[in-house]
């Protein structure tokens, strides 16, 4: 389902959930139940397959006779193929069922440590009657959620985690932070009522097994993992409503708990704290990578310093601005900010910064205990970037040195002239590139990379010109078309809506071209295949043929060719189609595919043994080629 189906889908539903509300909440039940019966029916074929196999063999071996053992032989191979997929197919469904998800991380919290939080805790609980947390984490993120962790897959077995991030209790008051927690907890608590949480606990568990089932590469388990890549857009749409009802659901449970003003505080400061985290914090501590050779060992306190010392009033109304204007969509089921505040009874129209903490939920919860929490925090983060600090100092420490080299020149070629441009951005971004672009534009006016760096520094500046630079990349390189029409989609979104959609919808379009491509050229159908002679250079063709004489024994022969591709004629795909030996057999020829694949090969080529029986229309066409074998 492409997003355009997808979003229309979820407007259908979101009318459906206003107008008939009955029918809405039976219509994801029902999709729900479609999940478990989808795996219901992989788990009873697979159980069919295999004691279907295994009562034919109990009944030739009873009343077979002397033929029995002929019979067997003779069905054996036959029967044996179809079991392994079967069994695969049984595997892969129980350990979507009962596999044990990863926990949490962080640093665990004991009531010792935080008396003041946990006593907060417990009142919520009474309050909410709502379960316990089983796990308190503290981590180093700017948030905090609920999880219910899942130990057997959709079998259950739940343990409930707390998660608090640093930064946002150093941000938050008390009170503000109790909003947010109430309102996470409202999700583990059913505050939207028992089957709303069951739906949101179902969402964060297929979410897990679609990551899991994107891994499986048998035959089997590609069968089980493809029935559930069509399900799960279906799914996702039709509990995506209800899950944003849960999210202001769970918004009027922290107003109950703490009172509305709190709340509104808490939405609106954590939205300024993220965005002054990831415009300002982060990217100065990335900026001091340049001159520090190791990691600061202290990046909590840091930031609790930036935040009170750095964040200018300007800055936070600005901040504040850049999140009410944001409009809700379907790409997450939080609302925006602008929404949830209407849904406290808040104008956002009235909405100003709030005033300083005074003093934050990190000190009050956590007390004389809070120095040693930030250590180990700030300890194991240190630890954990170090080799990438390390590796990214010493990589800018080289760019500056080719940056000097790069101005020392006294005549640059176009492609050193380009670098210039490229080391330029990368180690002085306050610097003017658009001298030296004109510059190289002169030179060379459909330098693609220059065109399309020109288009965002003018778009950047609020000049409408970069987008018929961008336009001339579209035109140059099409494979530019997404991210062109993003900038140009971001720079008008606020300056021409109409003239924005229609660059959303270039992009759709380009996206789903794209990805029905990538489908065909990743995926090598022998029934619907189209092949061609190769027609690749001299020196790829050597290079195959090295590495098939260095191969151990097995090949007889080999055919290296192109794939024609229907979404794009002037895609290149290979393919190397190998003919095993008489004595190797299949399991052998297989294993030759397998290390082949192993191997750096001059080109991306699907590898295809012909002795498989799937293969025999393959034969067909590189007979019909009458191409002459790359080997021997």
């Amino acid at each position: 389902m492409d997003q355009t189906a997808y979003d229309a889908l979820i407007a259908r539903l979101e009318k459906r959930a206003r107008e008939r509300p009955a029918l809405y909440t039976a219509s994801v039940a029902a999709v729900a139940l479609l999940g478990f019966l989808i795996l219901g029916v992989a788990i009873g074929f697979s159980f069919l397959l295999i004691g279907g196999f295994a009562g034919l063999v109990v009944l030739l071996t009873k009343f077979g006779g002397a033929g029995a053992a002929v019979l067997l032989a003779k069905l054996g191979k036959a029967l044996f193929l179809l079991l392994i997929p079967a069994w695969l197919m049984l595997r892969s469904t129980w350990t979507m069922l009962t596999t044990r998800f990863p926990a949490p991380e962080g640093r665990e919290l004991t009531r010792a440590e935080a008396p003041a939080l946990f006593a907060r805790l417990d009142d919520m609980r009474t309050r909410m009657q709502g379960p316990r947390f089983h796990h308190v984490l503290l981590t180093d993120e700017m948030n905090a959620a609920v999880v219910q962790h899942p130990r057997f897959g959709l079998l259950g077995g739940h343990r409930n985690y707390l998660i608090l991030g640093l930064p946002l209790l150093q941000v938050l008051s008390p009170e503000e932070a109790m909003a947010v927690v109430a309102h996470e907890y409202g999700h583990l608590a059913g505050q939207h009522g028992r089957f709303g949480a069951f739906i949101y606990r179902l969402r964060n568990a297929w979410g897990q097994m679609q990551d899991m089932a994107s891994g499986w590469t048998d035959a089997g388990s590609r069968l089980v993992a493809k029935l559930f890549h069509w399900y799960a857009p279906f799914f996702n749409a039709y509990t995506f409503v209800l899950a944003r009802q849960n999210e202001y659901e769970a918004d009027r449970s922290s107003a109950e708990l703490v009172g509305p003003g709190p709340a509104a505080n808490a939405l609106t400061r954590f939205n300024i704290a993220s965005r002054f985290q990831q415009a300002e914090f982060w990217p100065g501590v990335h900026r001091s990578i340049r001159t520090e050779p190791v990691p600061p060992v202290a990046c909590s306190q840091l930031f609790a310093s930036a935040w009170r010392e750095r964040l200018l009033p300007e800055q936070q109304r600005e901040f504040l601005t850049q999140a009410l204007d944001r409009v809700t969509d379907h790409s997450d089921t939080h609302p925006a900010l602008a929404d949830r505040l209407r849904a406290l009874g808040v104008d956002p129209a009235q909405v100003a910064p709030p005033a300083p903490a005074g003093e934050t939920a990190a000190d009050a919860w956590f007390g004389s205990n809070l120095l040693a929490l930030q250590a180990a925090l700030d300890t194991e983060w240190s630890q954990a970037v170090a080799p990438q600090w390390q590796e990214r100092h010493a990589y800018l420490q080289g760019q500056l040195a080719r940056l000097a080299e790069l101005r020392a020149l006294a005549e640059r070629s176009e492609e050193h002239e380009w670098e210039l441009i490229r080391v330029t951005e990368e180690m002085e971004p306050e610097t003017d590139l658009l001298p030296l672009l004109e510059a190289l534009l002169a030179r060379n006016p459909k330098h693609a990379s220059a065109l399309y760096t020109r288009g965002r520094v003018r778009l950047d500046r609020g000049e409408e010109t970069g987008i018929a630079d961008l336009e001339k990349v579209m035109q140059l390189d099409p494979e530019a078309t997404l991210p062109a029409c993003n900038l140009i989609y971001g720079f008008l979104a606020e300056r021409d809506e109409a003239r924005a959609e229609t660059y959303r919808q270039r992009w759709i379009a380009r996206n789903d071209f794209e990805e029905r491509l990538r489908a065909e050229l990743d995926t090598f159908d022998p029934k619907t295949a189209k092949l061609a002679a190769s027609d690749l250079g001299a020196e790829a063709h050597a290079g195959f043929l090295a590495v098939l004489r260095d191969h151990p024994k097995g090949i007889k022969r080999a055919w290296l060719l192109r794939r024609l591709i229907d979404t794009d004629p002037e895609a290149r795909a290979y393919v190397l189609a190998i003919e095993t030996t008489m004595w190797t057999g299949e399991s052998g020829a297989q294993k030759i595919v397998e290390t082949l694949a192993a191997i750096p090969l001059p080109e991306a080529v699907h590898i295809v043994p012909l002795s498989l029986s799937a293969f025999a229309k393959t034969r067909k066409q590189i007979k019909k080629l009458k191409l002459e074998p790359l080997y021997p």
